[in-house]
């Protein structure tokens, strides 16, 4: 249950506290709503359909957590969360991993010689701030603020992750978003990393925690005959132009705190036809890249709004292509599995020659162990 709910649609937000406390303008608003949820139920709508979100502490921590109305045999009037996992979030306000994440942080950081501190709130003008869940300074003006996001997050709007990404970029902090969720490391609204899915107790331990995914090597190569990838252009002749090609690279999550700290790693916008593609690499890759520019990308008008089926490949510089079915077993006999260059596999990096059915570089071992059995 919660305190507060959203109707989305019409714009209702109605204060259970003030409703038990008598307030008859509530009261008349939530039989409105609980009527249309009701009819919206006995429809087979689904609950995520019905536009009831709790504007509580789901909110307040970027959750979208939707909700259903009901009222008990003694008149009570309550709304109730879809999930148990969002319920718990209104008595347990921050989970275990999250302040594991926070605390590790902070002592990355100190141990880098970095200011450190969480729960940052970072004010400019009366009544205007913005809060962090952690904020690390290199003394020479450089704020990191890292955001930790284990649980569902919301893709517009005021508390959404591309909005507060901006505002942190303009209250003067480079956000850097990290998660345990594959769904959100794939989203491109700004620079995601993400780790295993892992208990609070293994997160605060001082062995490497690897990121898995948001840091890439960005290699810049020239399209001439000697080149290991096609033309990004589509060219069957080399264009001769200098191109960049993204791949998958280790770092552990302290290293990680510390070289973006230092500067020695940086937030890139990798440009892939008409989308943009957001990661972490050394300073060095991002210096070459944009010479290969003539400096940052230009973003306005270029970038795509991210959908819920985003392609979890890492961005490859590549040609168009004509897709073939997709089949559970794989022929690798058949030449279209094979191409004379060679690319990064989508799933091990290693490069290789095979193609797998929609003709994407896979290692003929990495495509079969990820088929379902």
């Amino acid at each position: 249950m919660a305190n507060i709910v959203l109707h989305t649609g019409m714009n209702i937000r109605i204060n259970l506290n003030k409703l038990a406390k008598g307030d008859s303008v509530m009261a008349t608003q939530f039989d409105v709503l609980y009527e249309l949820d009701r009819m919206d139920a006995a429809n087979g709508i689904p609950v995520a359909e019905r536009g009831l979100r709790c504007a509580g502490v789901c909110m307040d921590r970027n959750v979208v957590a939707w909700m259903y109305l009901r009222k008990q045999p003694n008149g009570r009037r309550e709304a109730v969360h879809e999930h148990r996992e969002d319920a718990d979030r209104h008595t347990a306000p921050m989970s275990d991993e999250h302040k594991a994440y926070q605390a590790r942080i902070i002592r990355a950081a100190e141990e880098g010689g970095f200011h450190a501190d969480t729960e940052v709130r970072t004010s400019t003008a009366p009544r205007k701030w913005f809060q962090t869940d952690a904020v690390v300074e290199n003394g020479s003006g450089l704020k990191i603020g890292w955001e930790i996001q284990l649980s569902s997050a919301e893709a517009a709007g005021p508390r959404s992750i591309r909005n507060r990404a901006t505002k942190a970029l303009q209250y003067g902090i480079t956000p850097a978003w990290h998660t345990d969720r594959e769904d959100l490391a794939r989203r491109t609204e700004t620079q995601w990393t993400r780790s295993d899915n892992l208990p609070a107790e293994v997160i605060r331990k001082t062995g490497i925690l690897r990121v898995v995914s948001g840091f890439r090597a960005l290699d810049t190569w020239r399209c001439d005959h000697r080149a290991l990838y096609p033309c990004p252009n589509g060219r069957i002749t080399r264009c001769g132009r200098m191109h960049g090609t993204p791949k998958p690279r280790d770092i552990d999550f302290d290293g990680l705190v510390r070289k973006t700290a230092s500067g020695d790693v940086v937030p890139v916008e990798f440009l892939d036809g008409g989308s943009i593609h957001r990661f972490w690499v050394v300073t060095s890759d991002r210096d070459r890249y944009y010479d290969i520019l003539g400096g940052a990308p230009q973003i306005a008008g270029a970038e795509k709004k991210p959908t819920a089926h985003a392609s979890s490949n890492a961005p490859t510089c590549r040609p168009q292509v004509t897709l073939v079915p997709s089949q559970r077993t794989v022929d690798w006999s058949d030449r279209r599995h094979w191409d004379a260059a060679r690319m990064p596999c989508r799933y091990c990096g290693a490069a290789t020659n095979m193609r797998d059915p929609q003709l994407r570089p896979s290692c003929k071992v990495c495509h079969e162990e990820r088929l379902p059995s």
